[in-house]
């Protein structure tokens, strides 16, 4: 094999619980990670040696980028590999939109240099999860590509053999969150008692009318007073018969959950003002 095509999938969060502060300084979270049909595109050729470009660019440098590191510590991970690769990235998920693009980016890379190299064994696998979690938090959700229980820093990850049953409308602002400054303004001392979220979404599946309040974004109160559009675009998907509105991660993406994709395109006629996408939960896309 020279060359493959991967799909690098975005996720939503439902529910987005911060429980504490670790003494690391990363805080343990609580989250339902749910793939969904808005990928970036990689195009992934063997070379000797690692590089990567972004269409359009999302970094000053290529070493700032995610795909790029992941590169370099594939090689220092597995120094008798023969192959590296030239990739190259086409970007439709927004950068810095609490959707994971990034992440997701770099968990396809880890996962394209594994198969150019036959690396499918166990402990293998366990390394690219290492690897995977020294790049990003989210990124280790990414080597599966399936919805799960994400817990921890990101490194616990419980895959949920569901099939959701939601149409997804995504609403892109196009307003940057900082997210260190969202972990900051939270407010957190102590710990918090973490909710069954997957007892939750169990719930949900069978009604869907529980989710507004079995489900909560924690960043959403801190992020919503320093960018109030954002609570307005939850409530106008919400009138606009979402079963469910969040923000995702630490946003600025919102999105609304719709049981039919006629409400959903509904929804998107109605914010016509907004940048909108429609898409479906997903599984692995080869």
């Amino acid at each position: 094999m020279e060359s493959m095509t991967v799909h690098a999938p975005a996720k939503i969060n439902l529910g987005l619980e911060v429980l504490r502060k670790r003494p690391d300084g990363y805080h343990d979270i609580a989250s339902i990670f749910l793939p969904v049909a808005l990928y970036d595109t990689l195009t992934v050729e063997r070379s000797r040696t690692p590089s990567c470009s972004c269409i359009p660019p999302v970094t000053g440098s290529p070493d700032q980028n995610l795909v790029y590191q992941a590169l370099v510590r594939y090689a220092e991970a597995f120094p008798a590999d023969q192959w590296s690769a030239k990739i190259t990235v086409e970007k439709r998920i927004p950068t810095g939109g609490g959707l994971g693009g990034g992440s997701s980016d770099a968990a396809s890379t880890l996962m394209a240099l594994a198969t150019l190299n036959e690396r499918n064994d166990p402990a293998s696998r366990a390394t690219l999860h290492n690897i995977a979690l020294s790049l990003g938090s989210d990124v280790p959700f990414f080597l599966t590509q399936s919805p799960a229980l994400v817990e921890g820093r990101g490194e616990i990850i419980t895959p949920l053999n569901i099939e959701a049953p939601w149409w997804v409308v995504l609403v892109l602002p196009g307003i940057h969150v900082n997210t260190a400054l969202a972990y900051s303004t939270l407010g957190i001392s102590g710990g918090k008692t973490q909710s069954n979220l997957v007892e939750n979404l169990r719930k949900a599946l069978i009604d869907n009318g529980s989710m507004q309040n079995d489900f909560t974004n924690d960043f959403e109160r801190a992020v919503f007073a320093q960018h109030p559009a954002l609570a307005a675009i939850k409530q106008r998907l919400l009138d606009n018969r979402a079963t469910y509105a969040a923000m995702s991660g630490s946003g600025s993406t919102m999105y609304g959950l719709y049981t039919s994709v006629d409400n959903a395109m509904a929804a998107t006629s109605a914010l016509s003002d907004l940048t909108t996408h429609v898409c479906p939960p997903t599984q692995t896309m080869a």
